[in-house]
């Protein structure tokens, strides 16, 4: 009888143990997320026994189904109510990867499912005390920027170059590519809708620079057509962001051209992203409305410290400057130009030097 009655006991313990722990898990549903944060989650022991616990998450594709990632926590001692959980608290933790990717600092985007596991010791056997899975979605901080042809502006030339900033942090990206679509707008359209329903008159695939010219094997823009253009972002073959949709029309009328090679990026007083310098020179352009008028071009650093300063002439229209950036700079900080136009409105660009 006794025989019988401890072999009950061990048969119903695992099911009377596991409802002893509940898990709340405290990610954000979307956006940036770093490796470390997916420790944070909060237990809470049901009972009045202090319990010597591990967890065990995985990583896996929403869709696929495809694990990532698993990992194992160290010893946690879980008293009875509340504990909440941070990275520091659960080393030793032990990581395995089936993609090199996830051994990144942040993650890449794409859409999870994150699951969690606590287990604790019964003489020989592991038994789950509680279990939760979550659904996040990670995307970048900032998605890539159009630069030129600026939005609603006027070009000159039938094969314009199209310019744009990368997405960041650029470390959510193991395999980053572009597409290109331009299209014609035509009367009574949105942007938006020619770039979705039109057919495309020039596109460009799996590019890997921030920087295309429109291919002379295609005609010609057309004189006064307006026409819309955008770049979606791509990680190997998964999508990643796009930015907006901006337009630009085809003129006669000249434009002076740059006094160099090269590309040039357009300074703007909302401008986000970090363009990268990889020769050494940066070129910029800025477009002003203003008569002739003096002004300092500041260079200054991650403090807002100036650490350089140019008084140049600006005149109406496009104005380009190249500035020799290979010494009294460090390659790997970030740096700020900036103009003020004659309101005292700040238009600047974030760099750094590869």
């Amino acid at each position: 009888m006794k025989r019988k009655l401890l072999f009950l006991g061990l048969f119903v313990l695992p099911f009377l143990i596991k409802a002893q722990v509940t898990i709340q898990v405290q990610l954000p549903p979307a956006g940036l997320l770093q490796k470390d944060q997916l420790w944070n989650v909060i237990l809470m022991n049901n009972k009045d026994d202090v319990l010597d616990v591990h967890i065990r998450l995985s990583l896996q594709d929403a869709t696929t189904g495809q694990v990532y990632m698993s990992a194992t926590s160290g010893s946690v001692l879980l008293g009875k109510g509340v504990k909440i959980l941070k990275q520091q608290d659960v080393q030793p933790a032990i990581f395995n990867y089936t993609n090199p990717d996830f051994s990144r600092n942040y993650l890449p985007i794409g859409n999870y499912i994150i699951c969690y596991q606590v287990y604790t010791s019964v003489g020989e056997n592991q038994v789950m005390l509680g279990d939760e899975c979550s659904r996040i979605n990670i995307d970048p901080l900032s998605p890539p920027l159009l630069n030129t042809p600026a939005d609603g502006t006027d070009i000159s030339t039938p094969y314009p170059q199209f310019t744009w900033l990368p997405p960041s942090p650029m470390d959510m990206f193991s395999n980053l590519s572009y597409d290109l679509l331009v299209a014609e707008v035509l009367p009574g359209q949105s942007p938006t809708e020619a770039i979705q329903y039109n057919t495309p008159i020039y596109s460009a695939n799996n590019l890997r620079n921030t920087n295309h010219p429109y291919s002379s094997a295609y005609a010609a823009l057309d004189t006064g057509k307006w026409y819309a253009w955008q770049v979606v972002a791509l990680n190997g073959s998964n999508y990643a962001a796009k930015t907006e949709v901006w337009t630009f029309k085809r003129t006669g009328n000249p434009v002076p051209p740059p006094v160099s090679s090269g590309t040039y990026i357009l300074l703007k007083d909302n401008l986000t992203g970090t363009y990268i310098v990889e020769d050494g020179i940066l070129r910029i352009k800025y477009f002003s409305y203003a008569k002739d008028y003096k002004s300092t071009i500041l260079f200054s650093n991650e403090k807002d410290k100036v650490v350089k300063g140019f008084v140049k002439i600006i005149i109406p229209g496009e104005n380009y400057f190249d500035f020799d950036v290979s010494r009294g700079f460090q390659k790997g900080k970030t740096y700020k130009v900036t103009i003020k136009d004659q309101q005292d409105v700040s238009h600047f660009l974030k760099f750094s030097i590869k």
